[in-house]
């Protein structure tokens, strides 16, 4: 069963509507219910477009990968997408989305790769959550306030996701590498921008642009490893 990628844009809907809902309340520990109408304007709508794209990107990707598959990285999408936004309006990266998120991505790994005989692929996801968590751990331990805790539980997810793909442990060294490398960048891209701009220096959140990295590791990954391991 191949997964079109209308069908996986039309999903971003939904989900788009359930991300804004979990935006508004999980900062404040806010219960879920009453649950919202649609809501379309200012952030909301930013969110639903947003979801849209991303998930008919990945469907374009992974179209001829089985259902499971794709709904790993479906739920990697919808879970950047939304932690980004909140870290943006609260420079948080609330536990009440990310560690539900890497227990359900750990369960996902697992079965699709013993359904699909493919058990190296759960030691490739693990080698990544594991050199992205350890990486980001180091830099928070030194650095407690340029580097958030959150954003060392998420390298674990984001890590997962990007080893899967790997074909090899190297490959998965290289991945999680670009990954950091195309996150750090963009954001010290935009500080300094920030710093010119308003001549003093101001916090930025850099949970999104860990997720840009990862996310453009997922939709490019094949062509990072070809470059890297051939060098």
């Amino acid at each position: 069963m191949n997964a079109d990628p209308f069908v996986c844009a039309a999903l971003g809907l939904p989900v788009g509507w359930f991300a804004g809902l979990l935006i508004d309340r999980v900062p404040d520990r806010s219960p879920l219910r009453p649950l919202p109408g649609v809501r379309l304007g200012g952030v909301y709508g930013v969110v639903q477009v947003a979801m849209v794209v991303l998930f008919g990107l990945v469907g374009w990707r992974f179209w001829m990968e089985p259902p499971l598959f794709i709904a790993g990285y479906l739920l990697l999408a919808a879970m950047l997408l939304t932690v980004s936004v909140i870290d943006i309006q609260r420079y948080r990266l609330p536990d009440r989305i990310v560690l539900p998120a890497l227990g359900a991505s750990v369960v996902i790994v697992v079965a699709e790769s013993l359904r699909a005989s493919e058990p190296k692929q759960i030691n490739y996801a693990l080698v990544g959550a594991l050199i992205y968590f350890g990486f980001l751990l180091v830099v928070h331990l030194i650095s407690p306030s340029g580097m958030g805790f959150g954003d060392v539980k998420l390298a674990a997810v984001m890590g997962l996701f990007v080893g899967w793909l790997a074909p090899s442990y190297e490959g998965a060294l290289a991945l999680v590498l670009w990954a950091m490398l195309i996150g750090f960048v963009a954001g010290s891209m935009v500080g300094i921008a920030m710093l010119v701009s308003r001549r003093r220096s101001t916090p930025i959140p850099f949970g999104p642009f860990l997720a840009f990295g990862a996310l453009t590791v997922v939709l490019i990954g094949q062509n990072l490893v070809s470059i890297t391991l051939a060098a």
